[in-house]
């Protein structure tokens, strides 16, 4: 039975790919970071029986610490008679891979995800405006129709659902293969990112995206052409700092932030919100003291939710759960348990840049990663063992420069204590900076602020 399935399958495709496809539209692009060439990508239209499907697949060859990294996405998005998405699906190879199936239904957003060593997961989001993917809106401006001033945006490489304000902005003057030329322009701000779309002759022929990505039409030959050094992007988007401090010798830091973007969260555990106005916000960080703290085995109701599972932090995986038990079986207090998982997170994994969507699970088999993979692993270890933790997305201070990085809080006695598994520290120094809190699809909400943001040191002690 299967095997005739899989016959009538092919049968089938066969007969729809010779009578009933229609080529609408395909084009190259080739990807570029401030000026450097980073990969390509491809992207048609095709309209099959009355409906649409739009294709887009890239590859991004970057440097991470002196390591080559590729990246490799397809996205699939079925498209009815009137452009609106019925179904989608997106796979993302990198170091892992992880495969997102959505469909919408009744004003609903059904979403599928699964990976290696990840359980699969189903998410199910309202839907308030019509909703897109970034490639099917793209396809709205190419076959004519105006797309909505507001819209649901889902973005698949961080897993979660936004809304994204349209805006037609005109002709515009931009230069295309050394000319200067007059181009309709389409842009869309979504969690304080902006992408703008250049249409000419019916074409799309630049995007300017968030991390100052660009992507430009060139032919497939151009497009596809391989750079013979890739760009270090962890050193691209590092932030230098007006001012300098030592954080392993100062225990309060008073900073100047500016060109603020997005839904942030600046005033949680060691960091606070002095003064906040049109120009920036200015925040104090202090080296949290956890000497004094009296531990209280009481845990409010609301603070609860931060010791149970979800699809990236595994904490009631029965390896995680034993694991988690072994580390801290010796130990009484809630300090001494968070400060040996930490331990055993640092000293267990290898310090290796990863191009991942991390989970506990797969980061355990892989035994090793960055920043984001030890955030996740002790966030999981963590509260199974019982104790309150999240995920704390920012920069750190490091040789004069901040760099995008994750750690962690733990709950004690009413405190969010700043843990580092990445670099050992209990509690972290006053070189972190904090922008939001949350598992992987709360770190969108900085996407605004990559290659903006401008900081300055007002005062040390």
């Amino acid at each position: 039975m299967f095997k005739k399935i899989i016959f009538l399958s092919l049968v089938s495709c066969s007969f729809v790919e010779n009578k009933f496809i229609e080529n609408k539209y395909e084009d190259w692009f080739s990807a570029y970071i401030r000026g450097n060439k980073v990969g390509y990508y491809h992207y048609y239209i095709r309209k099959v029986f009355n409906s649409y499907e739009v294709v887009e697949n890239s590859i991004l060859r970057l440097k991470m610490l002196d390591q080559d990294k590729e990246l490799q996405t397809l996205t699939k998005i079925k498209l009815d008679n009137q452009l609106k998405v019925k179904s989608f699906s997106f796979e993302l190879k990198t170091d892992v891979f992880v495969k997102v199936n959505g469909e919408v239904k009744n004003n609903k957003l059904i979403v599928k995800m699964e990976g290696k060593n990840m359980p699969k997961t189903e998410r199910i989001h309202d839907l308030k405006y019509e909703f897109y993917l970034p490639q099917a809106w793209w396809a709205l401006l190419i076959l004519g129709k105006e797309p909505p001033k507001e819209m649901n945006v889902y973005d698949p490489t961080n897993f979660v659902l936004g809304t994204a304000k349209s805006e037609n902005l005109g002709l515009l003057e931009t230069q295309y293969n050394g000319k200067t030329i007059n181009a309709r322009v389409y842009r869309t701000n979504m969690f304080g990112a902006e992408t703008k779309v250049y249409i000419y002759q019916n074409r799309i022929i630049k995007v300017e995206m968030p991390f100052d990505i660009t992507l430009i039409s060139e032919p497939k030959e151009i497009a596809t052409k391989t750079e013979n050094k890739n760009l270090d992007v962890l050193l691209t988007f590092a932030i230098q700092p007006n001012g300098t401090f030592d954080p392993n010798k100062d225990s309060v830091l008073l900073l100047k932030l500016e060109n603020l973007r997005g839904e942030l969260v600046l005033d949680f555990g060691a960091q606070k919100i002095i003064e906040k106005d049109s120009n920036g916000v200015i925040i104090e960080i202090k080296r949290q003291n956890i000497k004094d703290i009296k531990e209280d085995s009481n845990i409010p109701d609301s603070i609860r939710q931060y010791l149970k599972a979800d699809a990236f932090a595994q904490s009631d995986d029965p390896r995680i759960k034993k694991l988690a038990q072994e580390i801290v079986s010796n130990k009484t207090s809630i300090l001494e348990k968070s400060r040996a998982i930490m331990h055993w997170v640092y000293t267990n994994l290898e310090k290796r840049p990863t191009v991942s969507v991390p989970n506990a699970i797969e980061v355990l088999n892989m035994g090793y990663g960055d920043c984001n993979e030890h955030s996740i692993l002790y966030t999981a270890l963590a509260r199974a063992a019982g104790i309150p933790t999240d995920i704390i997305v920012g920069l750190i201070y490091q040789n004069g420069r901040y760099y995008y990085h994750a750690w962690n809080a733990i709950y004690i006695s009413g405190n969010w204590i700043w843990i580092d598994p990445t670099f050992n520290q209990f509690p972290a120094d006053v070189g972190h900076i904090m922008l939001q809190r949350g598992s992987i699809d709360k770190q969108a909400e900085i996407m605004g602020i990559v290659g903006k943001l401008q900081i300055q040191v007002l005062s040390t002690k």
